[in-house]
Formats: C-alpha cells, structure tokens, sequence
C-alpha cells in the first residue's frame, strides 16, 4: 500500500499534477554569495574596494573604501526585525540612505529602491564570482542614469 502511495505521488509530481516541493524562501542568510574582498577600477584607473561579511542572523554588512570617502551597507532587517531592506551611509557626502523595504530578491541577485522609485540599486553575482552592482538614479528631467560597478575577486 505504501508503494502505491509513492508511485503515484512520484507520478503525479511528474506530470506536474502536483507542484514540486517549494524551494526555501530567499533572505539574507542566503547572501553567501556577496561575501569577500573585492575590487573594481574606473575608467580613470583609481579603485574602489569593497569588502562585505556575514551573513549573521540574516544581515550582511560591507565597506566600500573609495578616493575621498567610505561607504557603510547593512543588508537585513530593519529596527522592526521582519522588513528587509539596505541602509547606506557615506563620509563624503555626509548622507545616509534607506532602501526598505526590498524591491526584489532573486537568487544571486537582490534589488532595493528608494520609496519614491528615484533610486535603485542591485547587487548580482557575474561569473568568476565577481559581484555587480548597478545603480540607478532619476534625474530631476526624468531621465535615468546609471552607473555600474564590476567588483572582481581581489588576488
């Protein structure tokens, strides 16, 4: 009887009658990926490194250290402990940012914005664990501007 039972479970799974069994919901402790010492070079030939760790209780934190300033990210919960989202503060301009909650996570990627949609920002990972970020500003006419980053592995 129990054989019967398998059989047509493993049937029905195959016939896509039934769903196959749910993949674990995405957070931040599946951001393994995002960890490690990178560095990315502008097309004027200075660097930018960035370095992130964890994850740890689902929160990810980086460091871009870059000509003139120092970038801080948190990825994670919020001060609530349930919305999920990346906090920035930088030290040249003085300004922090809020990116909660998250726009989008996928796997090996993950995508904030701003609440009003005027800026995004996306972390994916790009062959030879090499992270990419992009980020996407509204400009006051409208139009989009974006700038990307290609963090390779530093050697």
């Amino acid at each position: 009887m129990k054989f019967a039972a398998v059989a047509a479970l493993a049937l029905a799974l195959a016939l896509g009658v039934v769903p196959a069994l749910a993949q674990p919901p995405l957070d931040g402790n599946s951001l393994t990926w995002l960890a490690g010492s990178r560095v990315h070079t502008n097309a004027n030939g200075s660097k930018v490194y960035e370095a992130f760790i964890g994850p740890l209780d689902g929160v990810v934190t980086g460091t871009a250290l870059f000509p003139g300033g120092v970038e801080y990210h948190k990825l994670g919960p919020g001060p609530d402990g349930k919305t999920f989202g990346l906090s920035v503060a930088n030290t040249r301009s003085n300004l922090a940012w809020n990116f909660t909650p998250l726009k989008a996570f996928e796997k090996d990627r993950v995508i904030f914005e701003t609440p009003d949609g005027n800026v995004r920002v996306q972390y994916y990972l790009k062959p030879g664990n090499v992270i990419g970020a992009k980020v996407e500003r509204k400009a006051a006419d409208g139009k989009v501007v974006t700038t990307e980053y290609a963090f390779a592995p530093l050697p």
